[in-house]
């Protein structure tokens, strides 16, 4: 079980301490303090994870307490959010000048309360993993000479942890065997497999190959040091090695593998909060379909209820009528909790695999797009066939949506018959779906930009340009699958590839 994290009250009113504790107390250890004195005093013994300080409080205030904290090595970098009915600017910028992070207003909004803290500690305990990360960084040499072996670990040993395999084939091992140093040290010369080759090989598996290496050689003639550099490598150390250049190389492109490990993790994250937006963007679709099917079933209740209630002011309500008028009801709030559910379920996360019919999957999608294509005048084909697959069908739900939508958007121009054809086939080891529209197709210059992040024009993809840029990425990474586009006889035509498994 995780320890929870631990918030300290400081506020002189118990009643604020008390609604506090009210709403924190669920998931945090609570401290309290009744002045800037006290709290000082408890800091000495304990370190809470976050502050939550009032501002106007007899003797010390709260920017005073912040700044006696603040300037304290043992206790400086506990985030502190102010707690005051002061809401002004200069009272914000006071607070942050002090060293506070934020402010929560007071009435307390318990929804807001929780948002902040939440918040903060997150960031505060990520920043915590990263000073902790940021301890000694891991090299492996690779060396078949004992010398050369002995003389590289005396320089490194005191600042890295330092690895050490004698052949390419050890060291590969040890890659498979899961060791991930940050760095590679790599004799060229060696039996069996020089450094050239070893090089070759990491280079080409794909949860190795952003790990830098630095050639550590005898050959100094410029063929063989582009030769290595040609094969991935990021420098190159000449031997007999000097200590000083040696740990300049290692320091400098340590610092790069830090900041390109920083900026993967960032682009990660991006792609995350595109994903999350991409799908809202659906979501709005969604609505428009939902408020639009939700029409009928609440004009049917609403009539059927004043009907009942007229009939029996006039005494003409008889038990088949009132049961005939229930059951339509009842009708109608089951049609209404069933496009519920429809939403609910695509709005969860797909945590796995399951097993569905590809003919369900479109009838679903066309229900959801119902209201987006009810005017306008497009003839969708549904040929698809009962097929059952294995994968995440909230996913495969949000592509189809995705390019259905580019295709009505294509015919925005047109005025002739509209179609959309919707297709499956199914070879030894793919189910493929294509969906084909008589637009016009996709111009040969923006053909090779369509699935480009931000690409959009007025044919395809009118908007933000991320619909099919995630679409290919959800179909490459989460459903193992590929995604092609051509241009048809009259339009363009989309090829969902999955595996059948």
């Amino acid at each position: 079980m995780n320890k929870k994290l631990n918030i300290l009250i400081v506020d002189d009113v118990p009643a604020n301490i008390h609604t506090l504790m009210s709403i924190l107390k669920d998931d945090y250890t609570i401290t309290a303090a009744t002045s800037g004195e006290k709290t000082l005093q408890l800091l000495q013994t304990s370190t809470p994870d976050l502050i939550l300080l009032d501002i106007l409080m007899p003797n010390m205030n709260g920017y005073e307490v912040c700044r006696k904290i603040k300037e304290n090595a043992n206790t400086s970098n506990i985030p502190i959010i102010f707690v005051t009915s002061l809401n002004s600017i200069e009272e914000q910028e006071k607070g942050r000048k002090a060293g506070g992070i934020d402010f929560i207003t007071k009435p307390f909004s318990k929804e807001l309360v929780l948002n902040k803290v939440n918040t903060y500690l997150k960031i505060n305990t990520l920043e915590k993993g990263r000073i902790m990360n940021n301890s000694k960084q891991s090299i492996l040499i690779v060396d078949d000479s004992p010398e050369n072996i002995h003389v590289i670990i005396e320089v490194l040993k005191k600042d890295y942890i330092v690895s050490v395999a004698i052949s390419g084939k050890k060291a590969l091992n040890m890659l498979n065997d899961g060791l991930r140093p940050d760095l590679i040290l790599l004799d060229v010369i060696m039996p069996e497999m020089d450094g050239y080759t070893l090089c070759e090989k990491i280079k080409e598996i794909k949860e190795y190959m952003h790990i830098p290496i630095i050639f550590v050689t005898v050959l100094e003639k410029e063929k063989d040091i582009v030769k290595g550099l040609e094969l991935g490598a990021v420098d190159y150390v000449v031997k007999p090695i000097e200590p000083i250049v040696l740990k300049a190389r290692v320091q400098t492109h340590l610092k790069l593998k830090t900041y390109q490990d920083q900026l993967i993790h960032d682009l990660q994250i991006k792609d995350e909060l595109i994903l999350n937006q991409s799908k809202l963007a659906i979501i709005g679709e969604m609505f428009e379909t939902i408020t639009d099917q939700w029409k009928q079933p609440l004009t049917t209740i609403s009539v059927a209820t004043s009907g009942i209630k007229l009939q029996k002011e006039h005494k003409q309500l008889t038990d088949e009528i009132l049961i005939s008028t229930l059951d339509n009801i009842t009708k109608s709030v089951e049609y209404l909790s069933e496009s519920v559910n429809d939403f609910k379920s695509f709005l969860v996360m797909d945590s796995k695999k399951y097993r569905f019919d590809i003919k369900d999957i479109i009838d679903k999608t066309l229900l959801l797009l119902k209201s987006k294509f009810k005017n306008s005048s497009i003839n969708i084909i549904n040929k698809v066939e009962n097929i059952e697959i294995t994968n995440f069908q909230n996913d495969l739900i949000q592509i189809l949506m995705n390019i259905l939508i580019n295709a009505k958007e294509a015919f925005k121009d047109t005025n002739k018959n509209k179609e959309i054809t919707i297709e499956s086939s199914i070879n030894k080891e793919n189910i493929i779906l294509s969906i084909t529209d008589n637009a016009g197709g996709i111009e040969e210059n923006i053909f090779d930009k369509i699935f480009d992040k931000h690409f959009t024009s007025k044919s395809y993809n009118e908007g933000s340009g991320l619909g099919l840029y995630m679409s290919k990425k959800i179909i490459k990474e989460h459903l193992n699958g590929e995604i092609k586009v051509s241009n048809v006889k009259d339009g363009a035509s989309f090829k969902i590839i999955l595996p059948k498994e």
